[in-house]
């Protein structure tokens, strides 16, 4: 049917009435400062939790199941208080912009990458129930437009909203859509005990409802404890594991007003869903042959106030948009930060970075309208259900970890957990079916769980020191050689067990001793430290004695001679320059420093101001420039195998490390010698 001019004007009015002020509450935000109070924080978070999935779709599963509809507005209440009373503070102090970034700075990039890849994914989903959802109130607007117009005005309607409005125009927005909505779905309801004579009215009603296959509409587990047990579950790990939401509590101006925020959401969402089980029972009882997701539009145009039902149609199609604009917006956060910013520094730029965003949602809103074409129209809330039970598969159990036992599990274990969560989800939800109708949200955590308790078992310290040769039974004279990838900290290691055995290390000093022998500038050794010489000439010397540059021969040789004549005065630690290959016949004690590439091309970043993608490409570079220097006087460079130990100085303190390492280098008797004798 179409829309009365009457609802039609309402309708109308409802959509640019929120509309507008979406564009101008946005337009303030760029001069405003940025940090939100506590009641903008509850918009944020209930203008993208309060959908067409907690609307439409909550009175689309009442429909056929009655008060298990429920959980969805209900599990979203009970998120906001899990999260007001345990994770607001921990996320604000984490240091990390995204949820993403809280796991990838604990585990390291790969497993911040996969969780990124996962959660948009799980995000995604989310995205195509809303519209449909949105479909289905355009289908009572204008029923003739077809599924793909449709599809493409919600699509636009959600780009326009976060385009323009941006994040405070989204918590602006987000108050009036929830105060509308308050009003709507509790008059919807109020209307439905007049319709059906008051509360015992209403009892009579459901239980004379046409029921063949024996559901228990008054129940909250209509569909089983496992399954709508995990629908809740899933809910309340969806919100805590989804960046929009991560965003709402990280614009407040403060501790206190993101947790105040997010408690107002906990105790004004759940009502909402009561308006959407009557209205859904309501029509199953007296319009059973009508599609199930358009009982609470229908219900609209048929039993409201024509004007009345015309706004309420407005509202539903806002909070449509709304919810989906938020959940783009949180993808396009993710992309951007977590994922663009990896490789390029520009995604990192104010200008460059906001005018990505946009294109990511724009793309997203695209491809969600692609892939809405076919036949999905009967699983909102399903779909809504499923995005959260991914998300909370992949991010919830490591960042646990990664918030309350940092350094405690290892990188590896973690990674596969976030992994292991979504395809044990997927696992249980397609092929294989638990017993009971548990929700596969379960295997999905328990799975990710187990992964993430062996990491805690196996530790972060494993791989800290790997023992490549057996300890030697007896060193007459102890040399220790040091090889070291560049800003592993190798330096710091050596220095660390000088001191700890009371030995002299050398590193600077092997230069300034080169220097003295071969007669060739130190500052040329400096400038060459590390890597070839590939001139003749020095253009830029500033007298003629520095001209000519010698070979990159002479100064190897030159370097193995300063390291033999420092080995001669005792026992000492040497640092790089070709110190292991120099005194190979000596039987010195090699090891080999390594660290994770991120943190080396953070040190990198920061000691030349760079971006992090243009340092991971440079050290990319010297690493390159580097083993091939020190392999051209000793071919075993950087290979474990010629070392006899291997040391990772990731998130090591120098001088832990050095101690735990010297049992390993030398003998028991010797290194308590050594260290009394210092």
């Amino acid at each position: 049917m179409n829309l009365s001019t009457p609802q039609l004007i309402g309708f109308l009015a409802g959509i640019l009435g929120i509309a507008v002020l979406a564009v101008c509450s946005g337009a303030k935000r760029s001069s405003g400062g940025g940090k939100n109070g506590s009641v903008v924080v509850a918009g944020i978070i209930m203008g993208t939790l309060v959908g067409g999935s907690a609307t439409v779709g909550t009175a689309q599963l009442s429909y056929s199941y009655g008060m298990s509809a429920w959980w969805f507005t209900l599990g979203g209440g009970l998120a906001c208080l899990v999260l007001a009373l345990g994770f607001a503070g921990p996320w604000r102090h984490s240091g990390s912009a995204t949820l993403i970034g809280i796991i990838s700075g604990e585990f390291g990039p790969r497993a911040g990458l996969t969780a990124s890849l996962l959660s948009c994914v799980g995000t995604f989903i989310n995205i195509l129930s809303q519209l449909i959802a949105g479909t289905a109130v355009i289908a009572v607007a204008a029923p003739s437009l077809g599924l793909l117009p449709s599809l493409a005005v919600t699509a636009a309607f959600m780009a326009l909203y976060v385009l323009c409005g941006g994040t405070r125009g989204a918590g602006i927005v987000g108050l009036l859509k929830l105060g509308l909505l308050y009003l709507s779905m509790i008059g919807c309801g109020v209307m439905v005990l007049v319709l059906t004579g008051g509360l015992e009215g209403f009892r009579d009603m459901v239980s004379g409802i046409d029921n063949p296959a024996g559901v228990h509409f008054g129940s909250l587990f209509a569909r089983g404890v496992g399954k709508d047990g995990g629908a809740g579950l899933s809910l309340i790990l969806g919100v805590l594991t989804t960046q929009t939401y991560a965003q709402a509590v990280l614009s407040g101006r403060s501790d206190a007003a993101a947790r105040r925020g997010t408690l107002i959401s906990a105790f004004l969402i759940p009502p909402i869903g009561a308006g959407g089980i009557l209205v859904g029972l309501f029509m199953r009882a007296h319009h059973p042959e009508i599609a199930a997701k358009t009982a609470l539009t229908a219900f609209a145009t048929e039993y409201l106030p024509p004007v009345l039902s015309g706004l309420l149609l407005g509202t539903l199609f806002i909070a449509v948009v709304g919810t989906g604009a938020g959940l783009a917006m949180g993808i396009s956060t993710i992309i951007r930060r977590d994922i663009l910013q990896r490789f390029s520094d520009k995604a990192g730029e104010a200008g460059v970075g906001k005018l990505l965003e946009k294109l990511i949602i724009v793309l997203i809103l695209a491809g969600g309208v692609a892939l809405s074409c076919g036949s999905l129209g009967d699983t909102i809330l399903s779909f809504a259900f499923m995005s959260m039970g991914l998300r909370g598969a992949v991010v919830f159990v490591p960042m646990l970890c990664a918030l309350w036992l940092p350094g405690r599990v290892n990188r590896l274990c973690a990674l596969a957990g976030v992994v292991a969560g979504p395809l044990a989800v997927l696992l249980f939800g397609t092929v294989v079916t638990l017993p009971w109708g548990i929700d596969p949200l379960f295997a999905g955590v328990a799975a990710s769980l187990l992964c993430c308790a062996a990491g805690l078992l196996v530790g972060t310290r494993v791989r800290s020191i790997r023992l490549v040769h057996k300890r030697p039974e007896t060193v007459a004279s102890p040399l220790i050689t040091v090889d070291s990838e560049l800003y592993a900290g190798g330096a710091s290691l050596a220095g660390a067990l000088a001191k700890e055995l009371g030995i002299p290390c050398y590193d600077e000093e092997i230069l300034q001793k080169a220097s003295q022998l071969s007669g060739i500038p130190v500052n040329l050794f400096r400038r060459y430290d590390g890597r070839s010489v590939a001139a003749a000439y020095d253009l830029s010397a500033e007298s003629d004695a520095e001209l000519r540059l010698p070979s990159t021969g002479v100064m190897v040789s030159a370097l193995m001679a300063a390291c033999r004549e420092l080995a001669e005065a005792g026992p000492c630690v040497l640092v790089d320059r070709f110190a292991s290959r120099a005194l190979a016949d000596r039987g010195c004690i090699r090891l080999f420093v390594h660290r994770d590439p991120e943190l080396r091309a953070a040190s990198l970043a920061e000691v030349r101001g760079l971006g992090p993608a243009a340092a991971r490409r440079q050290l990319r570079r010297l690493d390159r420039i580097r083993s091939r220097f020190y392999r051209t006087g000793n071919r075993d460079w950087g290979y474990a195998r010629w070392y006899a130990a291997s040391v990772n100085t990731t998130d090591a303190d120098p001088e832990q490390l050095s101690r735990a390492v010297i049992p390993c280098l030398l003998p028991e008797q010797e290194a308590r010698k050594m260290a009394s004798a210092g």
